[in-house]
């Protein structure tokens, strides 16, 4: 069941909240739904943003819910002259028909959530949610910050207390006070990496973030983090990064999992590997010869509680210094700090992908319903990713389009049985029915934040590009590229697939008529992109999904 408003705005407790529009029955309706929401919530309005201003200067808020557009003064420089008096202010926008500039201007000031008007009162709470955790997360975050930096100024007033004493001491003082000094600079320095990594969840961009720091505390060529899943024993994805170049860390998939070799080696020993001449090297294989030709290598594991999780390497051309003790020791200091943050992200994701898994079992469950169903996602999801990659589309969108094709039809849960597998063509009633698995798919993985896009692209994916499609007769650019790419791969599968009431069109026949719709039901760039898929991929496809 999914959570109710309750049971996500629990949690917070004792928050001001400043509502501020010029329409009275706006800042009515919000403030009472959300004092409803959570007795707690001190929530206060303003219709007079002039006034609001004066309060936000004179007054502590947790969060401002402020329409952008009111004269004299608006939201933006409502936000602005708030954020002045609290850089850590929650802001929520309220807009009606607000412009590419403004909303650019609102996500640099910090808006962390837009609500159109007409808006959903839950949306609203939810938002509120959003931002006064976030807002708390960040205190906790900061004073944990100053405590450090206070344990931090603590300690070196107590070495500095320490060196006074020592220099009146024996030679074996001295040395001891300098032991001390190195081991306190490492404290530091894992110190200044743990609040980096801290709050970093994503896993890729953990992986990358580590490779840089690595990159940057000791002299390299390229420093890289690799993943290590145990129960593979194997390697797959890797972050590179090039601390002489300005250029973001390259995640890379590796083609074939990595399972011998430098990495592994390290990895399953639990032991660091110094390998002097990659060229001469018979540890270095496969693979790595490709990502590392020549020069020098120093491998370290990465690992927690005697359990490695990934492996750190330092890569040096022929002709640079070769990697010594303090390299070394430097290294697997960074390794201990990094190993932490890397076991948690890889939970993180791993519990990601369990719930991706369970979307698809019940993507398949409803597809079982209906005999004339079986394999379509599979199949539309094999149509749309070569589509994908000749549009060049960013690589979070061809994510979005593998995900959202697979799960596209998800909404269909609705549908029920007389509907279903119903002989010929669907009644008025019916129909009507179908015509809500869209949305219903949206609504469906609302909750889970980390689709991303997903939700909005299936609720999309039956727009059509002249306006005529459902549920909102969208049109155009106005619909997410990703769904109409998964447009022109769903309607291509459902004409060469059997219905009850007719036989499957041929394959040629299909994209004679999907050629003829460009301009009206689908864009015609994207159809270009489809037409362009040889018929023998396509006819392989439905040969290996039915």
């Amino acid at each position: 069941m999914a959570p109710t408003s309750a049971d996500l705005l629990r949690c917070e407790q004792e928050a001001r909240i400043l509502i501020v529009d010029d329409e009275l029955e706006v800042v009515t309706l919000l403030a009472d739904s959300l004092q409803d929401a959570d007795p707690s919530w001190r929530v206060e309005t303003e219709t007079d943003p002039q006034r609001a201003m004066e309060r936000l200067a004179e007054e502590d808020f947790d969060c401002l819910i402020t329409d952008l557009v009111m004269p004299p003064v608006g939201g933006l420089r409502l936000a602005r002259e708030a954020r002045s008096h609290d850089q850590d202010l929650a802001l929520i926008a309220i807009t009606g028909c607000g412009t590419l500039e403004s909303s650019i201007e609102a996500l640099r000031l910090g808006f962390a959530d837009f609500l159109e008007k007409p808006f959903d009162l839950d949306d609203v709470k939810h938002a509120v949610s959003r931002s006064l955790r976030q807002r708390r997360q960040k205190e906790t975050r900061d004073s944990r910050f100053a405590e450090l930096a206070q344990a931090k100024t603590q300690l070196q007033t107590e070495q500095a207390q320490l060196a006074q004493k020592l220099d009146v001491a024996s030679h074996d003082l001295v040395l001891s006070s300098k032991r001390m000094a190195r081991r306190m600079d490492g404290l530091a320095v894992t110190a200044d990496v743990a609040r980096t990594l801290m709050g970093v969840i994503e896993l890729e961009d953990l992986l990358g973030l580590s490779a840089e720091i690595i990159g940057d505390r000791i002299p390299c060529h390229t420093s890289t983090l690799a993943l290590y899943e145990t129960r593979e024993n194997a390697i797959g994805l890797l972050v590179r990064a090039n601390p002489e170049t300005d250029d973001p860390p390259a995640l890379s998939w590796l083609r074939t999992p990595v399972d011998t070799g430098l990495m592994c080696r390290a990895a399953q020993t639990a032991k660091s590997i110094h390998v002097e001449d990659i060229e001469t090297s018979a540890l270095v294989v496969g693979q790595e010869k490709e990502l590392w030709p020549d020069g020098r290598l120093l491998v370290v594991p990465v690992s927690r509680q005697g359990l490695t999780v990934a492996v750190a390497a330092l890569h040096r051309l022929s002709h640079e210094q070769d990697f010594a003790a303090d390299d070394v020791k430097h290294l697997t200091e960074l390794a201990d700090v990094i190993a932490p943050a890397i076991q948690t992200a890889k939970l993180h994701h791993r519990q990601r992908c369990q719930i991706y898994a369970c979307l698809e079992r019940i993507a398949d469950a409803v597809e079982a319903r209906d005999a004339y169903l079986k394999g379509h996602s599979v199949r539309v999801q094999a149509y749309a990713m070569p589509i994908a990659t000749a549009l060049d589309l960013h690589q979070s969108q061809i994510g979005a389009v593998q995900i959202a094709a697979r799960l596209h039809d998800i909404g269909r849960v609705i549908i029920p049985d007389s509907a279903v597998n119903h002989p010929g063509p669907l009644t008025d009633e019916q129909w009507e029915i179908v015509r809500r698995h869209p949305d219903a798919g949206a609504e469906f993985l609302g909750p889970l934040d980390f689709l991303g896009e997903v939700g909005d692209v299936i609720r999309g994916h039956h727009e059509s590009y002249d306006g005529t499609g459902y549920p909102d007769r969208k049109a155009g650019e106005e619909i997410p590229i990703v769904s109409r790419v998964i447009a022109v791969a769903d309607t291509f599968d459902a004409m060469t697939s059997p219905r009850p009431h007719r036989h499957a069109l041929a394959i040629e026949e299909t994209r004679e008529q999907i050629h003829r719709l460009a301009g009206e039901q689908f864009d015609p760039r994207i159809t270009e992109a489809f037409l362009a898929i040889p018929g023998e991929a396509l006819a392989q496809v439905q040969a290996s999904h039915r």
